[in-house]
């Protein structure tokens, strides 16, 4: 599929999820493609053709739903699949923002993941890594942030929840070094 096509079918969901349902007037591609242009849902405009492509694509993939109203209109949602979808997409868009004055606390997480899961471990690391968070030992890893929220998003959408453990620490010895490697002096 090429990236044109992957960036429509991520724009509708996206768009999906955060519209909830669309009502749709008359036939399902070309009306969906003007009443979610007309929501300013997309960052860019897109071809019919190519809309109404991936309208179908999603609906064959069971990403959306798309349910006949007496008034011979239909309503476009997404589906339990589609939602995890967009959360996948989201991953992609996490960022931990940064206090404005620091309040003293360390926030660690920790986990004990079983191997056979070895795969959502790696890929909690390396989204640990990609957030800015530190590695304290092996499977402990540190932020000066609050985080709480995109691991708790992290951990469900990898299904690792029960693994992963959450804590603060005010009074950390010698912090010099994790000061100076998050320029919090």
């Amino acid at each position: 599929m090429e990236q044109e096509n992957k960036d429509i079918i991520k724009s509708i969901l996206i768009g999906l999820a955060v519209a909830g349902a669309i009502v749709v007037v008359g036939a399902i591609a070309p009306n969906i493609f003007q009443i979610l242009n007309k929501k300013k849902i997309f960052k860019k405009e897109y071809k019919k053709n190519r809309f109404g492509n991936a309208v179908y694509y999603l609906k064959s993939k069971k990403f959306i739903q798309v349910k006949d109203n007496r008034d011979n209109s239909c309503t476009v949602e997404l589906t339990e699949k589609g939602r995890k979808k967009v959360l996948k997409y989201d991953i992609d868009n996490i960022k931990i923002k940064p206090m404005k004055k620091w309040d003293k606390k360390w926030r660690f997480v920790m986990f004990d993941i079983p191997d056979k899961q070895r795969k959502a471990s790696n890929s909690l690391r390396e989204k640990l890594k990609e957030l800015g968070f530190s590695q304290f030992q092996k499977s402990i890893w540190v932020h000066p942030y609050i985080v709480e929220d995109e691991i708790e998003f992290i951990a469900d959408l990898f299904n690792i929840r029960k693994f992963i453990k959450m804590g603060e620490m005010v009074n950390l010895d010698d912090d010099s070094e994790l000061k100076s490697e998050f320029k919090l002096f």
